[in-house]
């Protein structure tokens, strides 16, 4: 049972360092999950438990799961590469996301036969 016991420092790192992956500053990103910017800072320090609807706005609002906000399970490189890419979709134009998926598929169509051997995709 121990291993489903909350740990309030991780899960406000995990927070923080959600938010921060995000390039969001607490100001932002406390108001996209509508809450307060100190009460935001005292979920960072783990000084209070967040509620349901707080911990399902920040795994709506990052990308991830509620297992990896509670429990640090790892998540899939899938959802990292999703919220990656949803990050800089928000920092630069169209065009530049246009131009970089561009680069980044003629990139991976020519990749060498030694790197797709060695599973370097």
């Amino acid at each position: 049972m121990d291993n489903y016991l909350i740990d309030l420092k991780e899960l406000g790192r995990r927070i923080r360092e959600l938010r921060i992956s995000l390039d969001y500053t607490q100001e932002t990103f406390s108001s996209l999950i509508h809450i307060s910017t100190s009460y935001l800072a005292l979920l960072e320090t783990g000084k209070r438990t967040a509620s349901i609807d707080v911990l399902a706005q920040v795994a709506h609002v990052c990308h991830v799961s509620m297992d990896y906000l509670l429990f640090g399970m790892q998540e899939p490189l899938q959802t990292q590469n999703y919220r990656l890419f949803q990050s800089l979709c928000s920092q630069y134009p169209e065009q530049e996301i246009a131009a970089s998926l561009s680069l980044a598929k003629f990139y991976l169509k020519n990749l060498s036969p030694v790197s797709k051997i060695n599973g370097n995709k």
